[in-house]
């Protein structure tokens, strides 16, 4: 009978820890901010006319949370009447035509090119990797007191054939002009 209370209490504690584990192995936080943040730009730029019936959002790279929380999101939400459709990526050759590209940090030596590649075509390029904003991201993300922030580059997002609406420089961290 001890020997059967102890398995029990041990096997009840092992299952405590397996799920405590797999609770902080997720990265739910920083992929919903992003997504949040990423469908939030989409009132702030004007895209060019366009009679394609959806809005793409592509992610250069891989990181399948955030690619969750913008396809969980892309389900409720639009982009005016546009459905939103997200695309994962592993070169820039793949791209299509997105309305938004997110190039994540391990990609990030392709931004050159797909600032070349987009440029006055309506794309916003969205970066995550200290100094993209002043070599050609229009946005790019940054960790600013342990909180996910963004700069914002407006001749960037002009190159690219983007206008930029005033309301949204107040919420950047930095506006580059």
């Amino acid at each position: 009978m001890r020997k059967f209370l102890i398995i029990s209490i041990s096997i009840l504690f092992l299952s405590f820890d397996l799920v405590e584990y797999s609770f902080y192995q997720r990265d739910d936080g920083p992929s919903k901010i992003k997504a949040s943040f990423i469908y939030n730009f989409t009132r702030y730029f004007e895209w060019p006319e366009s009679k394609e019936p959806t809005f793409n959002i592509t992610i250069l790279g891989d990181n399948p949370g955030l690619a969750a929380k913008l396809t969980d999101m892309s389900s409720t939400k639009t982009v005016g009447a546009k459905k939103i459709v997200v695309h994962t990526i592993n070169t820039l050759a793949e791209a299509a035509k997105p309305e938004i590209l997110f190039i994540l940090p391990d990609k990030s030596s392709a931004l050159s090119e797909a600032v070349s590649k987009f440029k006055g075509k309506g794309t916003l390029i969205v970066t995550e990797k200290q100094g993209l904003a002043k070599v050609g991201a229009a946005i790019n993300f940054v960790i600013l007191e342990n909180n996910i922030k963004f700069e914002l580059n407006k001749t960037s997002a002009g190159k690219a054939g983007l206008k930029v609406s005033s309301k949204i420089e107040p919420l950047a961290s930095k506006v580059l002009d």
